[in-house]
């Protein structure tokens, strides 16, 4: 008994002693310890700086003699006034590079970021707009042919209009607005709601669907005297931005405008392909119809247009904490190639790349992950005429060194189509320098534009020998047409020509291609440039009230 409570005190001071030896000479330089806590000395800012506790906030003695005759200095008895310390306590915590201490049981902090937060806010929504879209389509409809359905149902097709919900965001004071191309694709009308309230037809200007961007403008009646106040939001540099990043997404989710939610940027290039798109994921909320709006940085500047939300589970469609993003450097170049027609700068090698990990710098026999692994090389491409072959470890590009997989896809895209470079690949352990002629990206020549197709259907309405026009107010009182009513008129057809061998003559009246109804002559070429190419297209036509289908080839 005596020998186990001997032992123990043993322990005891043994523990004791450690404690003392610890505190003293390891634990001495100004560190918290459990001698602390038990005398009951308060805990340490959690930011450190050059000086702790409350001494950090004492203002400078000889500060105080120069700023003695300054409101809210040192009086001449030396005695500081109430506001002068609390002018130190700011200028202590807020100097760069000087000490910081903060009150842990203050709350200043957090309002300024909640205010520079709502300030943000407050810059950033009245440049986001709701797009309303409408789209025509035929729903089949069965009828019973007697009233009690005894000899079957008839079916018929009902036209309904179908709805669509998504976002934009003004990038000009001419009024462009950027949203996804899946937002207005083959819609029939687009209206856009401002932030003021006011609603506006939108024209369609043109789209990329490979990189899904597409650009609108707001059509201002020519009635309206005042035109709409405009808050278009500059682009910011999306290869600046860096993981961990605080993001500001802006849209209108089932309707509900200018929600706003916060998040960070969670990754970047998502897909690494030269030949593919490449996303920011994020995991501020967004839901369906938050496509089309902006991510926002802290600065109130485009670095990405949403377009998307990540589903796990088949069955689930709303926000599972992971959105994608079209980084804003691709969007700002569409755009900028759609409303100045300024070339495409999309460089093509036909690789796919990754970084590399340690692990696999051992087994590759690679001092350094300073590059970028080829994953994948296309058949046929640059890459593969260059003699790129999978596992070659991209080192240099153009006689700069390669930092990651990212920086390496970069580099190639920026590069125009012709471009001679060189690069320097470590393969099977050896130096091997190839050089490789850089390409246009396959799906560079996708760009749809409103003033391609309206000059396609002006060139097909030519080659079928058609010559139309709009129908004046007392011309359509005559036919006993109302505005609404689609219609135009054939003034007139070249003799030898498609439409003439068709049934097409001067006089009659086009009402629609296709089940899409023409209003004028614009529509009628916008049709006609997006129709099918070598396969027969129905024109609906009146003669003489009489209805009229006549199948025309535009591709023949």
């Amino acid at each position: 008994m005596l020998r186990t409570i001997r032992n123990a005190l043993l322990l005891a001071l043994s523990l004791a002693g450690g404690a003392w030896v610890y505190h003293w000479g390891v634990a001495g330089e100004d560190r918290y310890t459990v001698f602390d806590l038990l005398q009951g000395k308060p805990a340490p800012a959690a930011i450190p700086g050059k000086a702790t506790g409350t001494e950090a906030l004492e203002p400078n003695p000889a500060e105080g003699e120069k700023n003695s005759e300054s409101p809210g200095g040192a009086d001449e008895t030396g005695t500081t006034e109430p506001d002068a310390e609390a002018a130190g306590k700011a200028d202590a915590t807020s100097r760069p590079g000087g000490p910081v201490a903060l009150d842990l049981n203050s709350t200043e902090l957090l309002h300024q970021v909640n205010l520079a937060l709502a300030d943000l806010t407050d810059k950033v929504v009245p440049a986001v707009v709701s797009i309303d879209t409408t789209t025509t389509v035929e729903v089949p409809r069965y009828q019973a042919v007697d009233p009690f359905g005894l000899f079957g149902y008839r079916r018929f097709n009902q036209r309904m209009e179908a709805p669509g919900l998504g976002s934009g965001v003004i990038v000009s004071e001419e009024g462009h607005v950027l949203t996804n191309h899946h937002v207005v694709a083959g819609v029939d009308a687009i209206r856009i709601t401002l932030h003021s309230g006011d609603v506006y037809d939108a024209e369609w200007v043109g789209s990329d669907p490979a990189a899904d961007v597409a650009v609108l403008k707001i059509s201002v009646p020519e009635e309206v005297k005042t035109p709409p106040e405009l808050h278009p939001l500059e682009f910011g540099n999306s290869d600046e931005v860096r993981v961990g990043d605080m993001a500001l997404a802006v849209g209108n989710p089932f309707g509900l405008s200018e929600s706003v939610t916060r998040g960070i940027i969670s990754a970047k290039q998502r897909r690494l392909s030269d030949g593919g798109n490449e996303y920011f994921q994020t995991d501020a909320v967004i839901n369906p119809g938050n496509s089309g709006g902006p991510l926002i940085d802290i600065h109130g500047r485009i670095i990405g247009i949403n377009t998307a939300i990540f589903t796990g589970q088949q069955d689930v469609r709303v926000w599972q904490g992971i959105g994608l993003a079209i980084p804003a450097n691709e969007a700002r170049e569409v755009y900028e190639a759609i409303a100045f027609n300024k070339p495409l700068i999309r460089g093509y090698l036909g690789l796919s790349l990754d970084d590399l990990n340690a692990g696999l710098a051992r087994v590759l026999r690679l001092r350094t992950t300073r590059g970028a692994l080829v994953t994948h090389v296309d058949d046929d491409s640059p890459a593969d005429q260059a003699g790129l072959l999978p596992g070659d470890f991209i080192v240099t590009f153009d006689g700069a060194e390669v930092t990651s997989a990212e920086d390496a896809l970069q580099r190639i895209r920026r590069k125009k189509a012709g471009a001679d470079v060189t690069m320097t690949v470590i393969r099977k352990g050896e130096p091997v320098d190839l050089e490789v002629t850089v390409t246009e990206r396959p799906d560079t020549t996708t760009l749809q534009l409103r003033s391609d197709i309206t000059a396609s259907g002006q060139s097909i309405a030519e080659t079928l020998g058609l010559v139309v026009r709009d129908l004046s107010p007392s011309e359509r009182q005559a036919f006993g047409l109302r505005d609404e009513h689609p219609a135009i008129l054939i003034s007139d057809v070249q003799a030898s020509s498609q439409a003439n061998e068709g049934g097409l003559r001067p006089g009659d009246l086009i009402h629609a291609i296709n089940r899409d109804p023409v209003h004028n002559v614009a529509e009628f070429y916008d049709l006609l440039g997006s129709l099918p190419k070598k396969r027969n297209s129905v024109i609906i036509l009146t003669r003489q009230g009489r209805r009229i289908d006549v199948y025309l080839n535009p591709g023949a």
